[in-house]
């Protein structure tokens, strides 16, 4: 925690938003998804953003408060987080095994409320997104002696948050000039699934090491 002591509130915070930029989870990889199959990107990063926002907030004013969760549950909300993970990757396959026909005709029939339902259900039933945005950051927090750190750690959150977000939506944007065909896109939910059952191996073998 020494190392730690030495930053300032603004440099820890731009450091984690930092590491949540180029970190691979289901929420990075829906808003990037988002923008290849040219949906609505802005809605999209802004739910997320303020979901983000939200959590935020929450973590330090749980520090100013003193709060703390026991770590029993600590423990399992990263054992939901497999599980989590887990699931969207079957989702990832069985959306790059689907017909192409059935996959497209849903992506543009879909209504405004069903895409805000869809990105607020990805964003607020992984577990692994309280760890990352509420548990972490608050206890980082409550390490802080100043009032004026814990506003810039926020501030930098919240700003390095809105990069991440946006930056992903219309990346994805961009980056559908070079992936325009349904099978550029199928390839694209393979890899997600791949990568995030990756991801969940390794969680897996982390918890139960933990366990033993």
């Amino acid at each position: 925690m020494n190392a730690i002591s030495s930053l300032t509130g603004l440099q820890i915070g731009l450091a984690m938003g930092a590491a949540s930029i180029v970190s691979v989870g289901p929420n990075n990889l829906m808003l990037l998804r988002e923008g290849i199959v040219r949906g609505r990107s802005g809605l999209m990063a802004g739910l997320v953003w303020s979901s983000y926002g939200l959590l935020v907030t929450l973590a330090v004013s749980m520090a100013a408060a003193s709060c703390t969760l026991d770590s029993s549950w600590q423990t399992a909300l990263r054992w939901g987080g497999l599980a989590a993970f887990s699931w969207f990757a079957t989702q990832s396959f069985l959306t790059a095994f689907r017909r192409s026909s059935e996959t497209e005709d849903g992506e543009r029939q879909e209504r405004r409320a069903a895409c805000i339902l869809r990105v607020l259900r990805v964003v607020w039933c992984n577990p692994l997104t309280y760890v990352e945005l509420l548990l972490i950051p608050a206890a980082l927090a409550q390490s802080m002696t100043e009032t004026a750190d814990r506003i810039e750690f926020a501030a930098a959150l919240l700003v390095t948050s809105a990069v991440c977000c946006f930056g992903y939506a219309y990346g994805g944007e961009a980056l559908a000039r070079i992936v325009q065909s349904r099978k550029s896109i199928r390839i694209f939910d393979l890899a997600s699934g791949i990568v995030l059952s990756a991801i969940a191996i390794g969680l897996a073998v982390k918890l139960l090491s933990n366990l033993a």
